[in-house]
């Protein structure tokens, strides 16, 4: 029981074999770089993330120090500066000064020692805040207060709570005409002539957006930002991203001086919180997980641009080589192919060790053997149809010699002396024709001189009651035919057809003619004709020299199915048509000489 063949599978099979291997190739490459790359694609985001978290992590490092180093820079200038025996003396001596024009100049000997603070920390002001009355010295100095204001005395309330240590606060506030939120860092101010007394206090301001310079250029997509101990926001570095990411308690309790991944509103970021020196300010550093995967698109791109580049080239190499592996195997397919149309031809190129260079030499042998036999079979075939024309010759000779002989014994009884000199020259002529070497395919020419010879002794036996019509076009004449065709046609014509009429006479019509690559010739008789095709066809077979043998010959080298054609109608008579190809010597020539490489 034959087994089906599912359809999809049917399909893959009857496509081409350069399909095929283009096709199996390219899945298994494919597959193995496809796995090579997600694995490599894999690796690379996992190395990226892990690049891009170092990265954050320096960053924040950096600026944390660098925000560090200012504030230290700050304590530091502002230590050595309460510690300057000059500028203490210029404080008490402006602190004990009375009068405008006296206070002036206390004021601007200090300023020459403050204003090493004020450039030093590079911020935006520094403020002394001094026990006495200073009603001018807003105006005047810009730097000097009175301790016994509102603003001193809650400022001495905070020395006092931290035990007249230096510290940092944070304040919303307006200054020399712009708003915002200030860093201050306030440092007691020691009489060095007597410890256990401060003259006031000495005050840095630092606008908020100053620290932001410390911040490193960050992805587009994080944000810095410093807040109080008490949650107020100092400063940040971009305020729109800040805005839009909108870190809450949430994630800021969630934030550890470690940094990490954390999870706020549903989102997942990568978070950092730590305290700058001993300021109690908080920095963060919060930068969306989908930032990570943003700074990896582009690289993930181009790797992918160039994966897919890789697979281009790869299944251009994989169809080139699909096509040289398989061209030998086409053209055998294509050699093998014309086998169908009787062309046996070998494949011209190196066999080669390989199974397919076997298959070409197994092929080209099998073609020899194959030409081979068939040229045995040829010439078997050649041997049968001599024996045939032969054995049609041994019915033909000793019947038509004898009845001619017999012919020339009755005209010699009666002294027709020119009679038999022309009937056996005819008869010379006809055996001559017939024998012409031993060949058994004459041309056209000479087959109809054979049929004149024949007809010259035919009239010469019926006393001239049939008479004959040549009409055959001179083009044909060069053409091949085998031999004895015409003359067993014009004998039946004249046995069947005209001899059975009552008067005994008649008219026989030998035609010839071309059309395209075929030749027609025809006899055509007035004789009495049949009523069916059957009935004519039996009869003319079942003549001494019936047409099966004359259309085996025919068939045999013409290599054609159908060659002779009947017409007839009782009581007109009888044509009967041979159909041919167009055969001439050289023909014949170059067959013999393709055969024979």
């Amino acid at each position: 029981m034959k087994r089906s063949i599912p359809e999809k599978r049917r399909r893959f099979f009857n496509l081409s074999l350069t399909v095929k291997m283009f096709l199996l190739f390219s899945c298994a490459c494919l597959a193995a770089m496809g796995a090579a790359f997600f694995i490599s694609y894999r690796q690379l985001y996992v190395s990226t993330r892990v690049n891009q978290e170092y990265l954050a992590h320096q960053r924040f490092e950096q600026t944390q120090a660098m925000l560090e180093e200012r504030l230290e820079r700050v304590e530091s200038i502002t230590r050595m500066a309460i510690g300057n025996e000059n500028l203490n003396l210029c404080m008490k001596q402006l602190m004990e000064s009375n009068g405008f024009s006296d206070q002036y100049v206390q004021v601007q000997s200090a300023w020459e020692w403050i204003k090493n603070i004020y450039y030093g920390t590079d911020y935006d002001s520094v403020v002394l805040y001094l026990d006495g009355e200073y009603p001018f010295a807003d105006g005047i100095s810009g730097y000097v207060r009175d301790w016994d204001s509102e603003e001193g005395r809650q400022i001495w309330r905070i020395m006092e709570q931290n035990g007249y240590s230096p510290f940092w606060q944070t304040v919303n506030m307006e200054k020399n005409g712009e708003e915002g939120c200030y860093l201050i860092f306030v440092r007691p101010v020691t009489n060095l002539e007597d410890f256990s007394r401060n003259l006031g206090s000495m005050h840095v301001y630092i606008h908020g957006d100053k620290l932001a310079e410390s911040f490193l250029n960050t992805p587009q997509e994080e944000v810095y930002y410093i807040k109080s101990g008490d949650g107020k926001l100092l400063t940040v570095s971009d305020r729109s991203l800040y805005d839009k990411i909108a870190p809450d308690a949430e994630l800021e309790n969630a934030c550890s001086p470690e940094g990490g991944k954390v999870r706020s509103g549903g989102r997942e970021y990568y978070a950092r919180m730590s305290e700058i020196g001993e300021s109690g300010l908080l920095l963060y550093a919060v930068m969306p997980s989908d930032t990570i995967r943003g700074v990896f698109r582009k690289t993930g791109l181009f790797t992918a641009f160039l994966f897919i580049a890789d697979c281009a080239v790869l299944l251009l190499a994989i169809w080139l080589i699909s096509r040289s592996v398989s061209s030998r195997i086409r053209h055998l397919s294509k050699t093998v192919q014309k086998v169908q149309d009787g062309k046996l031809e070998t494949l011209d190129e190196e066999a080669g060790q390989d199974e397919v260079g076997q298959l070409i030499g197994n092929y080209n042998y099998m073609i020899r053997r194959i030409r081979k036999l068939l040229e045995e079979q040829y010439q078997l075939g050649q041997e049968k149809k001599e024996a045939e024309l032969m054995a049609l010759q041994s019915q033909i000779t000793p019947h038509f010699l004898y009845n001619t002989l017999d012919m020339i014994n009755w005209m010699a009884s009666k002294n027709e002396t020119e009679n038999i000199r022309d009937t056996v020259l005819s008869l010379a002529r006809y055996y001559k024709l017939i024998l012409n070497k031993g060949r058994d395919i004459i041309t056209i020419g000479l087959e109809i001189e054979l049929c004149e010879a024949y007809i010259a002794i035919q009239q010469k036996r019926y006393r001239g009651k049939i008479l004959f019509e040549l009409d055959v076009e001179e083009q044909i004449r060069d053409c091949l035919i085998p031999k004895i065709t015409l003359q067993p046609l014009i004998e039946n014509a004249i046995t069947h057809g005209i001899m059975e009429k009552s008067s005994g006479r008649g008219n026989i019509l030998i035609s010839g003619w071309e059309e395209d690559d075929d030749i027609f010739l025809s006899v055509t008789d007035d004789g009495v004709g049949m009523i069916t095709g059957q009935e004519m066809e039996q009869k003319h077979k079942g003549s001494k020299y019936g047409l099966s043998n004359i259309e085996t010959r025919l068939k045999l080298f013409y290599n054609m199915e159908k060659c002779i054609t009947f017409e007839s109608t009782q009581g007109i008579g009888t044509c009967v048509s041979i159909r041919v190809r167009k055969i001439k010597e050289k023909d014949i020539q170059e067959k013999a000489g393709r055969e024979e490489s």
